[in-house]
């Protein structure tokens, strides 16, 4: 375990507020698309947010240690409500200027724009951390945010330039097929 320090424990705060929050997120933005293909899509991912919680635990309990990640998480569940997350991401788009676009665009854009953020939080955690199994856990869930990432991106372009969802994911990053 490495030094804690106030941006140690508000990293943790910010990754647990994102574990409570993007499932329903993911919900929430198949509710605001109009294309089944779309809601399909953001149904699977709110499907497999649980399966990424425990490499959340395993990161953290090992950065700050099990007792205070389970204080925080506690205190995290107590105080989680679900919209904060959609909030801060409907916020985040609205800020670049993107309101005022179609909902199917929309919901994509804060997807893109969560991966974003979850993204940044992996890898400034990352130099905190100096066992080289943790090392390689945080490696594998950016490696899988940018994979989820890639897809919504691909996702946008396809919505974007043919107007089409793709039905199915058409590639994966990990080379799985």
């Amino acid at each position: 375990m490495t030094h804690i320090d106030d941006k140690i424990i508000e990293l943790a705060r910010t990754a647990l507020s994102f574990e409570y929050g993007e499932e329903h997120f993911y919900r929430h933005a198949a509710g605001m698309t109009k294309n089944p293909s779309g809601k399909a899509m953001f149904t699977r991912l709110a499907e497999e947010e649980p399966e990424r919680t425990e490499d959340m635990h395993t990161l953290f309990r090992a950065i700050i240690g099990q007792e205070l990640w389970h204080q925080l998480a506690a205190e995290e569940a107590a105080n989680a409500h679900p919209s904060r997350v959609i909030a801060e991401m409907e916020a985040a788009v609205a800020q670049r200027g993107m309101g005022a676009v179609a909902d199917d665009a929309q919901a994509l854009r804060m997807a893109m724009e969560l991966e974003r953020r979850i993204i940044h939080l992996l890898k400034d955690m990352a130099g905190h951390i100096n066992d080289p199994a943790i090392i390689k856990l945080a490696e594998k869930m950016i490696l899988e945010e940018n994979s989820q990432y890639d897809a919504l991106q691909a996702q946008m372009d396809s919505l974007q330039n043919v107007g089409l969802w793709l039905d199915t994911p058409e590639f994966r990053m990990d080379g799985r097929f």
